[in-house]
């Protein structure tokens, strides 16, 4: 956990959840959505769990670039990015248990980027859910006892919009890094372009936090929604920071 967030308990449908739940219970989107962290362009990194989890329990990733195969591949692998931990269950999720209201997208605008600049790279469409256990050999200290990640291969802009604004929910906490290597076809950090935008555009709010690397003299990249300075060091000392909104929170509606 960080400092910078408040703690949390365990949330208590996690718990109770057993892999015969997980594969044919309904889908719990609202469970899954409520106090969530949402990491747009997320590839597959366990470290946010690592340095999140008991902050949040329910993990929201999307990235168009990973494939079915390889996120299968590291949920069957224990230790592998999402170290001490194995999969309970996991489930193939349909639009429709995503968005069962449907969803109006909001469109990119002259420079927000090219939304087909990285098509090529596209791996095909897919949602899945799954649950993660502590294995026995570690404790509490190592991270929280289960943990949940849903992970749609999408682009974060429209997952955003699709998971959040269309259901009446706002993630606890966006996490957004700029990858340097590449493959966002819009700015995330960008105060002005599309995904800022649709983050202001929900009903529900804005995310209480907002987490990412600092901008000069600890300022994050959208002062008017995140305003004051914080830093800390997660990784080989690179500063991020933890920012929380001052926007008003509208009434949910379902």
């Amino acid at each position: 956990m960080i400092d910078q967030i408040e703690a949390m308990e365990t949330p208590q449908w996690l718990m109770e959840l057993t892999p015969e739940k997980v594969k044919n219970d309904a889908f719990p989107l609202g469970d899954i959505l409520q106090d969530s962290l949402y990491y747009p362009g997320a590839g597959s990194d366990g470290k946010v769990v690592k340095w999140l989890g008991g902050n949040v329990y329910s993990f929201v990733y999307t990235d168009y670039m990973v494939s079915k195969e390889k996120l299968l591949a590291e949920l069957n692998t224990e230790g592998r990015n999402f170290a001490g931990y194995r999969t309970l269950e996991w489930r193939d999720l349909t639009m429709n248990e995503l968005a069962p209201k449907g969803w109006k997208p909001i469109n990119p605008m002259l420079g927000d980027g090219n939304p087909n600049g990285w098509r090529e790279h596209f791996a095909k469409p897919f949602g899945i859910w799954a649950v993660f256990e502590r294995l026995d050999a570690y404790d509490a200290n190592h991270g929280p006892e289960r943990f949940s990640l849903l992970y749609l291969c999408s682009d974060g802009v429209a997952g955003y919009q699709a998971l959040y604004n269309s259901n009446g929910f706002k993630p606890k906490v966006l996490f957004l890094i700029q990858h340097g290597f590449g493959g966002n076809w819009t700015n995330f950090e960008d105060p002005q372009k599309i995904l800022a935008r649709s983050v202001r555009a929900n009903r529900a709010g804005m995310p209480d936090y907002l987490i990412g690397r600092f901008a000069s003299g600890g300022q994050s990249y959208w002062p008017n929604d995140y305003p004051g300075t914080s830093i800390f060091n997660l990784w080989g000392g690179c500063g991020f920071g933890s920012w929380r909104s001052n926007k008003k929170i509208y009434p949910v509606i379902r």
